[in-house]
Parts: structure tokens; C-alpha cells; sequence
């Protein structure tokens, strides 16, 4: 029963053929299979890309020449030929990718014949030894590719396969090798890309017969067979030297790690620097190449370590010490020296930041004292009844947790009004006429009200206190 439960729920979460259009497939499918016309333009373009890339190890580069490569089209039409049993497009799909390829590899070749680059970086290298996992890579993306195909609501999975089965790419490392004369290059690049190839159709075929696709024309049980175990072959065959090259990659990593345990680990806790080791190949003899800085180290540890290494069996591995000519002393002091210069540098950044702090003050406390006059000015012209004004700040504690700065305002009110020059002239009328009556308390409780937000304003500060004295 509960095995029963769990078909049935795979069932409903696995299922994808109640939404497939087969006829959409096929004639998308077939409709991009010739390299002609736009195709020619993007396959010329994406090559032209890749190589560029490739040339200046940019990965952006090269992602835009995986997306814009229409290789993908006639690999997809080789594996849904096969499985539907289509004589001719499996021929145009053959034709037309043999072409592809052909014209990729020329494009590339005549790239790196004229550029004046042209030196093996990271992204041709990783392109030389296919591995088990590349053919994890492409059969995957081929299942995704032909999924996404094939739904009658077309998904955004295309541009994804492209970038990860990266058709062209390898295609181009190919014809570099060509150019430069290296041919592990080019077997290795060539090599990747008849894997993607081999696997993206195997994986269009086995989705299309899950799909029970129609075929086209009758397929009688004992041709079948015969196409199935063809096929096998094909596949071990294409497979066997990606195993090769991932068993190495695997014996390579973990000779590695032992190395470092046995030697590297060893040598270092001795008080001696290394500066860098590699693992290298001389005249069909494997080395440990150590470069150190430090004291003179004696032969015979050397050959302990050759000893170590072959009790662990690593016996085809010899130790070369390559000491540099320079005492620990000397190393000190050029450590001194470099350490000496950084301090100095990082102390004369601190004391330029330091006078560029104190300028930025000066100026700042110099616009902020131009901004209190002003405001001093246009104060008394507004309120002729101020004798005199006082700005400052103030730090408000009302918050503990975050202080405020707030806008201080110190005003005196005249007592009466003024009896200087600017009633001299008005003779003795103005000199008999009363004083002004003193402010009531309501009048400068509204001057305030209007001060506060005038400085709010002028000054640009949320809080502004005022503070009166007759």
C-alpha cells in the first residue's frame, strides 16, 4: 500500500507528458537544424567570441558566445532522429553539425593565427582533459534542453543549457591548438565537445522514446535492438577516456595531500620557509620540487624523505631542494624593510586624512558662523523689537540612547522704543511722543512660535529652542 502511495505521488511530480507538443517540438527542432542565412552570422560570431575569450581568459566573453551559439539545434535534431526513427532529418542534423564544427574550427584557427596574444591561459587549460563529470554535464543539460522544448509553454532553460554544456568553447580550444601547433589542445578540446555532443543527443533520444514520440516509419524489433547496442558501443567508447582523465585527476589530487602530510608539513616545522612547491616531471622522473629560503639544509634529510615517500608508495617520487642564496638574517631585514615602508606609508595616509578632517572642520564651523550672522541680520530686520540675538548649539540628552543637537536662540526684547538717530530729525513731536508700551507676555510667546520655524527653515535643523529676556 504505502509502495502503492509513493509510485502514484512520484508519478504526479515526474510526470511531464500531458503537457508536451510533440508537432511543436519536431518543427522547432527541424526548422533550426540548417546553418545558413542568420544561423551562418551567430555560429561566425559566437566562434569569433569564444576565441576571443578564450584568448584573454574572460569568462563573461565566453558565457556570451555560449548563448548566442546555434550549435545546440542540430545535436537536439540528431538524438530526436534517432528516436523517431527519421532518416532525413538524422542525415541534414548529421551534415549540418559537421559543418558547424568544421567552420568553428576555422574561424578559431585563423583567430589565433593573427592575434597577437595567443599564450594558453586558465580557460583553454580547462578545456583540454574532459573528465566523468562533463559527461554528467551534458547529459543533464541534453535532458534539460529537450524538456524545455518540448512543453507547450516554453520555459527559460535554453539560455542555461547553452551556458552549461558550453558547445563552442571547446570547439575553439580545438582550433588553437591547431594554430599554436599544440595538438594535446586540440584533442582535448575537440575531444570535450564530441562528449557534449554524443551525450546531449543521447539524452534528446531517451526523453523523446519516454515520451512515446511517433515514429515516422516502422521499426521492427530485431533493428531496434541492433541501434540499441550500437549505441552502447558508441557510448563506452566516447566514455572510456573520460574515465582515464578523471582517475588521473583523482590520483593527482590525492598524491598531492600526501605529499603535503608526509614532506611539505615535515620540512616547514623544521624552520625552514618555503617559498613554493610543485610536483614536476624531468626526463620520465617524478619530483617534489621544493624552493625554501633558510639554513642550509643536510642531504641526508633528503633522502629521508625520498625514504618516506616510498614507504607510503610513492617510490617514484624523489625530493629536489632548490635553496635559495640568502641567509634568514637578510630575509628579516627585507621583511623589515617591506614591513618598515608599509608602516610609514599607512602613517603618512593617517596624517593626510587627519589635515584633510581638520580642513573639512574649519570650513564647516566657517559657513556655519556665516549662517549665524546672517540669520542674526535678517532676524532683527523681521522682528524690529529684538535688541539682540545670540545662536548657538546645544546638546539634548532627552534621548540617552541617541543624543540630539539642538538649535540655542537667546533673544533680548526692547524695553521702549528707540530714541537714537532715527527719530533725531523728527523734532520735538517725536521727542514728546511716549514710549512704546512693554511687551506682553502672549506677543513674545508668538514671536517665538514665528522664530522657531523661521531658524527651522533658514538654518535646516529640526530642533530650534528659544529663549526670551527683557
Amino acid at each position: 500500500m504505502l509502495l502503492q502511495s509513493l509510485k502514484r505521488l512520484l508519478n504526479n511530480v515526474l510526470n511531464i507528458q500531458h503537457e508536451t507538443d510533440e508537432e511543436g517540438t519536431i518543427r522547432e527542432i527541424n526548422d533550426k537544424i540548417p546553418i545558413r542565412g542568420n544561423n551562418t552570422w551567430m555560429l561566425i560570431c559566437s566562434a569569433v567570441l569564444a576565441s576571443i575569450g578564450l584568448d584573454t581568459g574572460s569568462g563573461a566573453v565566453i558565457i556570451g558566445a555560449m548563448l548566442v551559439s546555434p550549435l545546440m539545434s542540430p545535436i537536439l535534431g540528431v538524438g530526436l532522429a534517432v528516436g523517431i526513427n527519421d532518416r532525413e532529418m538524422l542525415i541534414d542534423s548529421v551534415k549540418n553539425l559537421a559543418l558547424a564544427a568544421a567552420a568553428g574550427l576555422v574561424v578559431s584557427f585563423l583567430y589565433f593565427s593573427v592575434t597577437p596574444l595567443g599564450e594558453p591561459t586558465n580557460e583553454l587549460l580547462a578545456r583540454t582533459t574532459p573528465t566523468l563529470l562533463d559527461v554528467g554535464v551534458a547529459f543533464f543539460g541534453g535532458v534539460a534542453g529537450i524538456v524545455s522544448i518540448s512543453r507547450s509553454d516554453k520555459s527559460n532553460a535554453i539560455p542555461g543549457v547553452a551556458i552549461a554544456t558550453a558547445l563552442m568553447p571547446p570547439l575553439c580550444t580545438a582550433g588553437f591548438g591547431l594554430a599554436v601547433g599544440r595538438y594535446d589542445y586540440f584533442f582535448g578540446g575537440f575531444y570535450l565537445f564530441f562528449i557534449n555532443a554524443v551525450f546531449i543527443s543521447l539524452a534528446t533520444y531517451m526523453i523523446v522514446k519516454y515520451l512515446h514520440f511517433h515514429t515516422k516509419a516502422y521499426v521492427d524489433a530485431a533493428k531496434q535492438k541492433r541501434v540499441a547496442q550500437a549505441m552502447a558501443v558508441v557510448l563506452i567508447i566516447v566514455v572510456l577516456p573520460s574515465v582515464y582523465f578523471l582517475y588521473n585527476i583523482y590520483t593527482e589530487i590525492k598524491t598531492k595531500k600526501q605529499i603535503e602530510q608526509l614532506v611539505i608539513n615535515d620540512f616547514t616545522k623544521r624552520n625552514n620557509e618555503i617559498i613554493k612547491w610543485e610536483m614536476q616531471t624531468e626526463d620520465s622522473l617524478k619530483y617534489v620540487k621544493i624552493y625554501s629560503l633558510g639554513k642550509q639544509v643536510d642531504e641526508k634529510l633528503v633522502k629521508q624523505y625520498d625514504a618516506v615517500l616510498a614507504e607510503n608508495d610513492l617510490r617514484d617520487y624523489r625530493v629536489k631542494l632548490v635553496q635559495l642564496d640568502i641567509s634568514p638574517e637578510e630575509v628579516q631585514k627585507i621583511a623589515y624593510d617591506v614591513t618598515n615602508n608599509v608602516t610609514q606609508d599607512f602613517l603618512k595616509a593617517l596624517e593626510l586624512q587627519k589635515l584633510q578632517e581638520q580642513r573639512a572642520d574649519s570650513i564647516r564651523r566657517q559657513q556655519q558662523l556665516d549662517l549665524h550672522l546672517a540669520a542674526d541680520r535678517e532676524l532683527k530686520q523681521l522682528f524690529p523689537e529684538i535688541q539682540n540675538v545670540q545662536l548657538g548649539d546645544m546638546i539634548s540628552t532627552t534621548n540617552p540612547v541617541k543624543p540630539d543637537t539642538v538649535a540655542l536662540v537667546m533673544i533680548d526684547w526692547r524695553q521702549q522704543e528707540p530714541s537714537g538717530p532715527e527719530n533725531a530729525g523728527q523734532g520735538k513731536k517725536a521727542a514728546l511722543r511716549p514710549p512704546k508700551p512693554k511687551l506682553q507676555l502672549h506677543q513674545i510667546q508668538e514671536y517665538e512660535g514665528r522664530i522657531r520655524g523661521y531658524l527651522s527653515q533658514r538654518l535646516q535643523r529640526d530642533s530650534v529652542h528659544v529663549i526670551s529676556t527683557m
